[in-house]
């Protein structure tokens, strides 16, 4: 089996990307929708120009398309994920519109996840993520996401999808999500924070020794 790669989500100051891009990050992840950890065009181009090499991924939700493919060009993310309710010709769309591979979200609700069934529809992604719903009124409960989106993970990626695994993941289960799932990368970000937004060196670098110890 492949090493898993590592995303490290809600990165929001050049100095902590240049921080987990040295610890090994394969992806980081810049969030331009209503969170805590929002970032704009303007921030997001400073941390690209501070970590050249690394794959940049702005996360979005909803968002007109048109406006999701300006703020690819302003900011110099490398991939678009697309974490609400975005429709299979959505998806196609920001694809055209931006040019950039779409990672397509599906999130647990609560206990309930959502009907996958369709998940083929969505032809012009290239990876599919699955989380939990971050505006689903609480934190997640580990042993509630290993055992409804785990399993969901390890099918769709034995069906041949390059899934993006997240949601309630941090350096104490990380090793064994990857061992269950085998995950094309594993996508965090509450679980290698101080504070939020504030990533803490050590845990990400544990979290990304873990991550990739397979």
């Amino acid at each position: 089996m492949s090493r898993a790669r590592v995303k490290i989500c809600g990165i929001m100051t050049p100095e902590d990307a240049r921080m987990a891009y040295a610890a090994g990050a394969d992806y980081l992840g810049l969030i331009f929708t209503d969170s805590a950890r929002q970032v704009d065009a303007a921030r997001a181009r400073k941390i690209r120009e501070a970590v050249p090499d690394v794959k940049l991924v702005g996360v979005f939700r909803d968002a007109p398309a048109e406006e999701v493919a300006a703020t690819v060009r302003h900011s110099g993310v490398d991939l678009v994920q697309l974490h609400g309710r975005e429709t299979p010709g959505y998806c196609a769309r920001v694809l055209l519109l931006a040019g950039r591979p779409v990672i397509k979200a599906f999130a647990l609700n609560g206990r309930a996840f959502p009907d996958t069934s369709g998940l083929a529809a969505y032809e012009s992604a290239s990876f599919i993520l699955f989380d939990t719903d971050k505006n689903g009124g609480g934190p997640a409960i580990p042993e509630d996401v290993a055992a409804r989106i785990w399993p969901e993970a390890a099918r769709r990626r034995r069906q041949g999808f390059r899934i993006f695994l997240a949601g309630a993941l941090d350096p104490q289960n990380v090793r064994e999500a990857v061992a269950v799932t085998s995950a094309f990368c594993v996508d965090v970000c509450r679980g290698v924070e101080s504070a939020p937004g504030i990533k803490d060196a050590a845990l990400v670098q544990r979290f990304i020794a873990e991550a990739k110890r397979h």
